[in-house]
This record gives structure tokens, sequence and C-alpha cells, in this order.
């Protein structure tokens, strides 16, 4: 089965993309889905929910299919039963014709009959014996036709048993496929989930400095969490169970209740305009390159990197509860309002700054954006798609 095609671990689209072709049952979804925008997502969940719905659809026929398979062999040997019934009841009739005419045959003959005082006595002789000869032939012709509709009615019953065959066939590969849709969108689902995280994340790292943004992909997030609450109960079932095989993977971490400290702790680097970005000690000096050969060319930016994670949790206690599994592992989208879980964002490793100029973040089209998207590449640093102002080690 082909790996559904959903998600920012693709190597090879076009490869994974034919894959999938191969498998009816799953849709090709080409989206990264932490760089892609709401709009690519939200018509993913769209495209993958359809196709749930279509092999759901024939599923249903398919077993439909088979159920009036099952009844027309019911049928074929309700009527074969009946058949061989009735070749029963002519075997013990026809037996009786065949004793009947060795122990007693017909004697009575043409010179027998002229020898007769009366023509109508003959006449009579001749009427009783004509009858005999008749009724017998007529069961005799009887059992025949009910042979031949025996061989007619087991030729049936072979039909519809063959025919229950394939059409249990069918429903079991529908089936098969049903679940293999289930589980993409259940997959889809998850990496939703993990894109609603990073966006809470960036969201919170925002509200000081921007908060109409925050509060823009706060309620962005909010309408994919709620297209992911309103999955079918089948769905989410599947989701839990995905879920519980990372958690049981994910045992020891959150054992500890860890998020990966920040890769040569944490460092200030001073902006050329004032103040500072908190950013992990192993990207540090390649920051302050970038933040001073950006000052050279005209643009002052500064921005806010490193999180602590304590302030995450600390909010998850507020919108999601107090237990480790509220904290640590609950999704977001299941929170009031939804909250990313610790550990969800680069900024809280330290190598995710958003960048700002002015006060406020960056946008497209700026000075300060088109000067990162020719020179950040060269310090390590990439640009999340969507957002930007986000850059990180790795662009998520």
């Amino acid at each position: 089965m082909a790996t559904p095609v959903a998600g920012g671990a693709q190597e090879d689209p076009a490869r994974e993309t034919e894959q999938v072709a191969q498998r009816q049952a799953l849709v090709a979804v080409e989206v990264d889905i932490l760089k892609a925008d709401d709009l690519q997502v939200t018509q993913a969940l769209s495209d993958i929910k359809a196709n749930v719905d279509a092999q759901t659809a024939e599923l249903v026929a398919a077993e439909q299919a088979l159920a009036a398979a099952n009844a027309a062999v019911a049928s074929a040997d309700a009527a074969l039963a009946d058949a061989q019934r009735r070749i029963d009841d002519l075997l013990a009739k026809t037996d009786h014709v065949v004793v009947n005419a060795f122990v007693a045959p017909a004697t009575e003959s043409a010179l027998d009959m002229l020898s007769e005082e009366s023509s109508s006595i003959a006449n009579v002789k001749w009427a009783i014996l004509d009858l005999q000869a008749t009724t017998d032939a007529e069961l005799l012709a009887e059992y025949h036709a009910a042979r031949e509709q025996l061989r007619t009615e087991k030729a049936n019953k072979d039909e519809a048993v063959e025919e229950a065959r394939n059409r249990k066939a069918e429903a079991e590969a529908a089936l098969a496929d049903k679940q293999e849709a289930v589980s993409q969108q259940a997959l889809f689902a998850s990496e939703v989930q993990a894109r609603i995280d990073q966006r809470l994340s960036e969201a919170e790292m925002l509200k000081a400095v921007d908060p109409a943004l925050a509060a823009q992909l706060q309620a962005e997030q909010a309408q994919l969490a709620a297209a992911l609450n309103a999955l079918d109960e089948e769905v989410a079932a599947e989701l839990a169970r995905q879920r519980a095989v990372e958690l049981s993977a994910q045992a020891e971490t959150n054992k500890a209740a860890g998020v990966q400290a920040p890769p040569g702790g944490v460092v200030s680097v001073p902006c050329p305009s004032g103040g500072s970005i908190q950013v992990a000690g192993d990207i540090s000096e390649p920051v302050e390159r970038l933040l001073t050969a950006a000052a050279e060319a005209g643009i002052s930016m500064c921005g806010n990197g490193y999180r602590d994670p304590a302030d995450q949790i600390a909010v998850r206690r507020s919108n999601c509860g107090t237990s480790q599994y509220a904290i640590w592992q609950m999704p977001a989208s299941y929170c009031s309002p939804p909250t990313a879980r610790p550990g969800a964002s680069m900024h809280e490793q330290g190598l995710a700054i958003d960048f700002t100029i002015g006060g406020g973040t960056i946008g497209y089209g700026g000075d300060a954006y088109n000067w990162l998207k020719a020179h950040a590449a060269d310090y390590g640093l990439s640009n999340l798609p969507g957002e930007p102002w986000h850059w990180s080690t790795n662009g998520n």
C-alpha cells in the first residue's frame, strides 16, 4: 500500500504521487502540511474526506450486492430442494408403474377383444387399457421433465454461488479500500494537528509584537481545529489509534516532560538599533552576522527568538488541563481555545526567529523580507511559507 502523500516528510513528490495513483483507494495530496497555506490544507482535507465518502459509498454498494447474491443463493437452494422433492415423489410413482408392469402385465389382445360377447364390453376394455397406458406414459414423461428441471436448478445454484463468491471478494476489497482511505484521512488529520501546534505557538510569540496578527493566526487555526473535531467517528477512532502508537514511542520523552534544550544554551544577540534576540548558542554567531549585514544594507532588524517552554506549559495548564496528558499529549484542537503542545515550535529550541522592523513584524514585499529572501540562506536560515516574518534553521 502506498504511503499517503501528506506532510512535510516528502522526499520525492512525483514518485509518491505515482504510488498513490496505483491505488484508487487513496488521494494524492501534494502539500507540505507545515508550509502550505490554509486554503491548500482545507482543500486537501476536503479532497480526502470526499475520497473517504466515495469509498464508503462503494463499500455500501458492494455489501448490498453481496446481500442480493446471498439471497439468490438461498432462493436457488429452495428451488433445488423443491425439484428434488418432486423427483422423490415421482420416483415412488414410477417405481409403482414398473412393478405393476412386471407383476400384472397387460394381457388383452385384439383377438381377445373379438371374442367378447358384445362390442360394448370390448370397447370398455380398450378404453381401460388405453387410459392406463396414457397415465403411465404421462407419469414417466413428468419424471423426465422433473429430472431436467433438477439439472437446471443445480446449474442455477452453481451460478448463484459463483456470483456470491465474486461479490464477497468485491465487498472485502471495498472494505480494505475504505480502511485505507480512513487511515489516510487520519494520518493527514494528525499532521494538521502538528501544523495547528506550530501556528498557535507562533501566535503566542507574536502577541506582544503584533497582537492583530497573533489573533488572526489563532482564528485561522481555530477553524482548522473545528474541522478536525468534526471528523467522522471512524476517522477519529483511527486517529486515536495512530496517536496511541505515537505516544507509546514517545513515552520515555514524555515521562521526563522534556522539551529539547536549545543547542548551545540560550544566548542574547544584540540588534543594531537596540534590543536583542535570544537564540540557541549554536546559531548565535551567524544570526549576529546576519543582523550586521542587513544593517549595513540599510535594513535594521530585530526580532523574537527563544521562547521558554515553561510559558507554553502554563498556557496549556490554563486552556487544556493540569494532567500530564493534557499538558504534553492532548491535541491542540481539544483545548479551549486551541493551544499548541509544548515543544511544537522551533522557538522553544531557540532555532527560529520572528523578525521585526520598526517594532512590527516584516511582511511580503518589504525591503526586510526581500533582503532575507536573498541572503538568509547564507546564514543558515530559511522561511516558513505563509509567514514572511518567521525564519528558522529548517524552514519550519
